[in-house]
């Protein structure tokens, strides 16, 4: 029966593990998306890509704002997952943990813009271990071209797909199949124009 137990708890712990990471990678994905191609025009998604244009400018501008304006969106989506694992039947630990991680992604981003004081023992706890993006793996994403580290829920899966070249054999593909470059970040322009 110990056994049982042990291994059951490992499975466990694996499962929400492995929703964390996937829910990470996702977060990543979009993010990329968002930074890369996301046209602040567009209908629906638009607004959001603006918020996140408007935070390479002003990194904790929206540190302000509520807790559902932060969030509505995600949060939408994530009911909208937990619906269709439901209903397809395949809603378990794994996919439930990736939901609920990737739904409180801007939060664990917020906290990567927030000081230990201001986030509070437990959650510097959990970034000190990588569990949640820490301050400074997070600013790789907003030094130089803010290309790179576009996952923002933990420290772990974005040396992964750096060292990969990941999103740059994305963006390649991406090109290979529509024509399309990818944008250059704004913030990063006018940075440049200015020093010039």
């Amino acid at each position: 029966m110990p056994v049982t137990i042990v291994v059951t708890a490992f499975k466990s712990v694996a499962s929400i593990f492995g929703g964390l990471l996937l829910a990470d990678f996702v977060s990543g994905i979009i993010h990329w998306f968002e930074d890369r191609y996301g046209n602040p025009n567009w209908p629906v998604l638009g607004h959001t890509i603006r918020a996140n244009q408007e935070h390479h400018f002003r990194p904790r501008a929206f540190l302000k704002g509520s807790f559902l304006s932060r969030n509505r969106e995600v949060l939408v989506i994530g009911a909208l997952f937990l619906i269709a694992f439901w209903a397809t039947d395949t809603l378990n630990l794994f996919t439930g943990s990736a939901v609920l991680f990737g739904a409180f992604s801007n939060e664990f981003h917020r906290a990567a813009h927030r000081s230990p004081k201001e986030n509070g023992k437990l959650i510097t706890a959990l970034q000190k271990t990588g569990l949640a993006q820490s301050f400074q793996h997070h600013a790789a994403h907003h030094r130089l071209g803010k290309d790179t580290h576009y996952c923002v829920i933990t420290n772990y899966t974005n040396p992964v797909l750096e060292r990969i070249g990941f999103f740059p054999a994305l963006e390649r593909i991406v090109k290979r199949v529509t024509g399309r470059t990818p944008r250059l970040d704004e913030s990063v322009n006018v940075r440049f124009r200015q020093a010039n």
